[in-house]
């Protein structure tokens, strides 16, 4: 009887269904809409975006994270070769010099609708998808958003052949071959085969949320193993969907909405989320297990006499800086501000 016991005990097997991880809060950043995180493997640091706070974050891990005002809503950022970064402003696409604040207009977005850019991300052939929404969604549920690629000479061609509501889950796998996207109302991340230089083509439905959860698609990034780590946002949940459409692993935070993720550290091996308020707003993170790795974020090429011919010369934004300096392409200063305080 004794080793009938000892064998039931040691011969135990968990439940089926996903690996279960659970995040935590790593900076309490207090972000209204926490979004956007990058990993920049070469300058060791992690970028982020507070979209309706008006801000943008860095961390290189060790030190005080820092938080740069933003002069409007910022829908994402993306890294730029360099060491600059693309900011998508309610105005338009600009890059920025993180070092000095400088920033120069790329090209307009939407200009005449209610939008503004919301999520995207580098091709691998260092391109930039970026994906409208609607501002006024929740009330008119009209469609009216398009879905585009930017250029090095500072294009914004349409990619999509519908329009949307809250584009999201913008990420590309390893071949740069297939893209990820959801219009966040439906419910549905699709994939679709991408070229760098035509339209999408080829839509796929990759993962439809359960209907016992709330909520609904939200950020993507995809991982080494062509693995999609989607966040639902109001369900408190980051999921894990294989090519075949199956969920293999769960990550639970102890907030409604993640927002957004993307894997990096030292060994591409953690998971970064984003998440808003009122309940979140922090950074949370939470270790892969072992074998699970990112892939290095791509760098959107720019050419800025391509850029200037294309705009008939070069463009600005002046914001002023805490010592009321105004000028330029001047951004303001940024300032530094420990894990333990909020934006």
């Amino acid at each position: 009887l004794a080793a009938e016991k000892f064998a039931r005990i040691f011969s135990f097997r968990p439940p089926p269904g996903p690996l279960r991880l659970w995040a935590q809060e790593v900076v309490p950043c207090g972000c209204n809409l926490g979004e956007s995180p990058v990993w920049s493997a070469s300058r060791h640091t992690l970028y982020w975006v507070d979209s309706l706070g008006q801000a943008l974050w860095s961390w290189d891990l060790v030190n005080a994270p820092v938080r740069w005002p933003a002069p409007e809503v910022v829908g994402c950022t993306a890294l730029m070769e360099g060491g600059g970064l693309l900011l998508n402003l309610q105005s338009g696409i600009y890059a920025m010099n993180p070092e000095t604040g400088a920033m120069r207009k790329i090209s307009d977005f939407e200009p005449g609708l209610n939008t503004r850019p919301n999520d995207g991300r580098v091709d691998r052939t260092g391109n930039f998808v970026i994906g409208s929404y609607n501002v006024s969604h929740r009330q008119d549920g009209r469609e009216i958003g398009g879905l585009y690629r930017l250029t090095s000479d500072g294009h914004l061609t349409e990619i999509l052949d519908y329009k949307v509501r809250v584009s999201n889950s913008v990420c590309f796998t390893e071949d740069g071959r297939t893209m990820f996207f959801s219009d966040t109302p439906t419910r549905r991340v699709y994939a679709f085969e991408y070229s760098p230089s035509g339209r999408l083509g080829n839509r796929r439905l990759v993962y439809e949320m359960p209907s016992h959860l709330p909520g609904g698609p939200d950020g993507a990034q995809i991982d080494s193993e062509g693995g999609l780590w989607v966040c639902l946002s109001g369900a408190s949940q980051v999921v894990r969907v294989l090519p075949d459409g199956s969920v293999d692993m769960v990550v639970e935070l102890p907030v409604k909405s993640p927002t957004s993720c993307t894997i990096g550290g030292p060994r591409l091996d953690t998971l970064y989320i984003t998440t808003r308020g009122p309940d979140g707003g922090g950074l949370y993170a939470v270790q892969l297990p072992e074998g699970v790795r990112g892939l290095p974020e791509p760098e959107f090429k720019i050419d800025w006499k391509a850029v200037d011919a294309t705009r008939g010369g070069v463009n600005g934004l002046g914001v002023s800086s805490s010592d009321g300096h105004r000028g330029g392409f001047g951004y303001g200063s940024s300032s530094s501000s420990s894990s333990s305080s909020s934006s």
